[in-house]
């Protein structure tokens, strides 16, 4: 009989013990599932895109629509009773015919109706008549009125007309092309200093001040950047790369713009891409290479057909090759940032700005009659281990710090120094 007992007992702890462990799983798993639909609804909104509403922005129509109707009671229930009818002739109180669009910051569910049609863009920039306003144009001699700039649709930039039988997101691309257009065209007037109406100015006249505020560039040798142009059948990651490399070709420009003793806000912005790379300011540096008879790397070729592990190796290889030209041009005294970098003959890569080499040299010139050997880095390659890297990065790190404290003691500043 005891044994029976103890044997119900023991069957009874461990029979407890599942049900205890089986509940704190299910509840854990709830906590979880709860927290990451509170974390997923807390991301889904975005009131910078919905103009102050709370509305799920990835949400379909229908649950936006119920989300505005519910800010909507909720706006009704805190204003006074009637306060939200808007009765009386709305005509005198807004001195027009209001429109729907006009209560799009007070009424969510009408923002949220246009946009189901228009998306939150359109709702946010408005709408974007096709035709040309008519203003008043100014005689061609005479000065820019002083106020507002004023640009034609259709003559001062292109406008895509917008017809009623265009698919809606034909309408939004439209739309959103005829802003970008507006935008460029109003940012190009203001950086000519034009005001007043614009259809006075004629394309030679808008011309005129931007040549005159290159001319500053030209005169000190600095070509202006290559900018990659930016088109709707490029990719996103494409796209991302391209500003990438224009943002920092136009700070490369920048940058020589002011070694140059010229202010980059005097100087107009760079047009578009399309233009040709200038390869005056590499040449001397070439010939400079040429002259102390040293010869190009011979660089291997990558193509797309090579194995991930022929590519590495060929990398690997042109790398240091690259590095035995540049340490045998330093040997001879030639800068190799200002030499022409030999690249291997692959696929193109994205065009950058030039660097330019002549605000460089006095500062190497500084730093060689000073009596200032540049310090002697480690390479580092791919084939090096981990350990090895490591110490030699500290080699070089240390290297370089009492190669720039020279430069200090000697009074040349260190970041002139290529």
């Amino acid at each position: 009989m005891i044994l029976l007992i103890l044997v119900v007992i023991i069957m009874l702890t461990i029979l407890i013990g599942a049900v205890l462990a089986l509940a704190v799983t299910r509840l854990d798993k709830a906590v979880v599932s709860t927290a990451a639909a509170i974390e997923k609804q807390g991301k889904s909104y975005n009131p910078a895109l919905t103009l102050g509403y709370k509305l799920p922005v990835q949400g379909d129509p229908d649950t936006q629509l119920k989300e505005a109707r519910r800010i909507a009671a909720k706006q009704a229930a805190a204003m006074p009773r009637g306060a939200n009818m808007r009765i009386g002739n709305l005509r005198e109180q807004m001195g027009k015919q209001p429109t729907a669009y006009d209560g799009v910051k007070e009424d969510p569910i009408t923002a949220v109706k246009i946009a189901t049609v228009h998306g939150w863009d359109g709702v946010r920039s408005g709408i974007v008549m096709g035709g040309a306003a008519p203003v008043a144009t100014a005689a061609p001699g005479a000065p820019a009125a002083a106020g507002q700039i004023e640009l034609v649709p259709g003559k001062d930039y292109p406008v895509i007309e917008i017809t009623d039988d265009m698919p809606d997101e034909e309408k939004r691309k439209a739309r959103i092309a005829n802003s970008k257009a507006k935008s460029a065209a109003m940012k190009a007037a203001k950086a000519s200093g034009q005001t007043g109406v614009a259809t006075a100015v004629s394309s030679g006249a808008a011309a005129a001040p931007t040549a005159r505020t290159v001319a500053p560039a030209a005169a000190a040798g600095i070509p202006e950047p290559v900018m990659i142009e930016i088109t709707d059948s490029m990719s996103a990651d494409e796209v991302r790369k391209a500003r990438i490399a224009n943002s920092k070709a136009k700070a490369a420009y920048n940058k020589a713009l002011k070694a140059a003793g010229v202010d980059p806000s005097a100087v107009g912005e760079a047009p578009a891409p399309t233009a040709v790379p200038a390869a005056a300011p590499a040449a001397p540096a070439a010939d400079a290479a040429a002259l102390a008879g040293i010869a190009k790397p011979d660089l291997i070729e990558i193509t797309d057909n090579m194995s991930p592990d022929d590519v590495r190796k060929a990398r690997i290889a042109n790398s240091k090759a690259t590095a035995a030209y540049n340490k045998a041009l330093k040997a001879a005294g030639i800068d190799p940032s200002a030499a022409a970098a030999p690249a291997a003959p692959a696929a193109q890569p994205a065009p950058t700005a030039p660097a330019p080499a002549a605000p460089a040299a006095p500062a190497v010139d500084a730093a060689a009659l000073a009596g200032i050997p540049k310090p002697d880095l480690i390479e580092i390659t791919d084939d090096m281990p981990a350990d090895e890297v490591r110490r030699a990065r500290i080699a070089n790190a240390k290297a370089t710090s009492a190669y720039n404290k020279a430069l200090k003691a000697a009074g040349i500043d260190p970041s002139t120094v290529g």
